[in-house]
């Protein structure tokens, strides 16, 4: 808003000019956060919209949503919105495949895998038009047309990009206590036998200590193993190679040498005690204890070297995190989907100026560096207060917004305890690394949905204890491979090859 004019010396003058550049001239905080939120609305009646996010809601986080987000949210863009918490148990299943199939109005997150399976059975609604009119900012500042095109289907936009930063290599590097490595004396993790030295030494320093603590992908072993194929897998159960990326071969993960290899590291991992006993049983648990500074190590990214370290420095104000990864990157490099946290999608049955409304929103929460700072750190001054040198200081230490959903390069702030050198890793992090191959690609999962829910089952009764070391790779892998080409293996890969050829095909023809 424009501030009130100062020297009338009529206050009444003073008054119909301010309602004049209010009304007619003034700038909205929507227009000040971003070019394509338009005006306010002012006069018309709002649209509604409801953000379903996942996890736990704070206290705080209630009462921000109820108020000051919704009142400038409201203030900015004339849209009336409210937030809805499911457990991330319903992601992409259960309760929010139940909402969007009876046709509720919301948006919330999705994945390229979620997005395809949704949009075949009419979940989603289409948002290529208003994208074109209301979707500026966000283009711009999560990555252009390539992030978008992401998020399309059959060359119509069904998702919304969000969050821009770098995130090569999600789940094939490990993320380790830096603190303790170097408490013990070590300097690096490159190989396998080095993560195990670390796990020998810090036991014997710290017996209460678990070795893994936060997820678990045998993909951490992509770099270790003999093999030329720079594993990608964009199902559990398929691979293909890629550093080749016009090569649509797709191979069967589980009955590859590749998957042996890693099972028997996973076997050793858990005989040893760096897999947990209650790892497969109670994964909660071996969450709870990474949170609690009692892990040494968990499934890396990028940037998750700030979220761990600022929600583990509540229990541990030493804790230090840094991403290693187990082999050499200029013969396997890591891989990038793209820099996009997640995407958000708006319900079908949302139409005409509200669903105009639901890409102003999403558009207005990337916008600028001020929508940024207020959906993660709250109200200036309530919430936290900034620095001289633009760095955070809490005052409340609830959660907002995630910090990894409006993740962006463009808007980040760090915590004073991030030194330079992290946040120059982190910049620079997707230097060296490769696309991965199926960007820009969504499976149908149609004609083979009752495979893949049949492979999933099999998969956790009988894959997941091989690929956690609970179970040993050779006495086991026969039944479970017989089970899942009972429940459809065969047809499933042939159906994912079929697609990902014909993607590859047209990719080249247009190149």
């Amino acid at each position: 808003m424009d501030k009130s004019r100062k020297g009338f010396t009529l206050l009444l003058a003073s008054l119909l000019l301010a309602g004049l550049l209010s009304g007619c001239g003034g700038k909205s905080q929507g227009d000040e956060a971003g070019s394509n939120n338009n005006n306010n609305g002012s006069g018309d009646q709002p649209t509604k919209a409801t953000l379903v996010l996942y996890g736990e809601q704070s206290k705080r986080m209630a009462d921000f949503a109820k108020n000051e987000f919704h009142d400038k949210v409201l203030q900015a863009i004339n849209v009336d919105v409210s937030i809805q918490y499911l457990p991330w148990t319903e992601y992409a299943t259960g309760k929010t495949e139940l909402m969007l199939s009876s046709g509720e109005k919301f948006a919330t997150y999705t994945d390229t895998a979620f997005m395809a399976k949704s949009v075949a059975k009419g979940y989603y609604a289409d948002l290529t038009e208003a994208a074109e009119k209301y979707a500026g900012d966000l283009k711009k500042n999560t990555g252009g047309d390539e992030a978008f095109d992401i998020w399309k289907v059959n060359g119509k936009q069904y998702a919304l990009p969000f969050g821009n930063k770098p995130n090569a290599g999600e789940n094939y590097v490990i993320i380790a206590r830096e603190d303790l490595l170097q408490e013990v004396g070590m300097t690096d993790l490159k190989t396998v036998e080095d993560v195990e030295q670390f796990y020998k030494l810090a036991k014997q320093k710290y017996p209460d200590m678990i070795g893994s603590g936060r997820g678990w992908s045998l993909n951490i072993f992509n770099g270790s193993i003999n093999s030329n194929i720079n594993i990608y897998q964009p199902y559990s159960f398929i691979m293909t190679d890629g550093n080749k990326p016009e090569d649509p071969t797709v191979y069967s993960f589980y009955e590859s040498d590749e998957y042996k290899q890693m099972a028997d590291i996973a076997r050793r991992w858990n005989k040893e005690g760096l897999i947990p006993s209650y790892a497969l049983s109670n994964p909660a648990q071996a969450d709870s204890s990474f949170f609690a500074g009692k892990a040494l190590f968990g499934m890396g990214a990028s940037y998750r070297v700030f979220e761990y370290m600022d929600a583990i420095r509540k229990a541990n104000p030493n804790a230090v995190f840094k991403n290693y990864y187990l082999g050499d990157p200029a013969k396997k490099p890591l891989m990038s989907r793209g820099t996009y946290s997640t995407a958000f999608a708006v319900g079908a049955n949302v139409k005409g100026a509200e669903l105009e409304g639901y890409v102003k929103l999403i558009n207005l929460l990337q916008s600028s560096q001020e929508w940024t700072d207020f959906i993660l750190y709250g109200v200036e001054g309530k919430d936290y207060n900034l620095t001289a040198d633009g760095q955070i200081e809490f005052i409340n230490q609830d959660t907002l917004f995630d910090t990894w959903l409006p993740d962006n390069i463009h808007f980040t702030r760090f915590r004073d305890y991030i030194t330079e050198e992290q946040i120059s890793t982190y910049q620079n992090w997707n230097e060296g690394s490769i696309l991965q191959k199926d960007i820009g690609f969504s499976f149908n999962m149609e004609p083979v949905k009752t495979e893949y829910a049949q492979m999933q089952a099999v998969e956790q009764e009988y894959i997941q204890p091989i690929s956690q070391g609970f179970k040993d790779y050779d006495s086991n892998i026969d039944t479970a491979l017989k089970k899942l080409r009972d429940a459809g293996l065969e047809k499933f890969i042939a159906e994912y090859q079929k697609q990902f050829s014909e993607f590859i095909s047209s990719k080249k023809a247009t190149n």
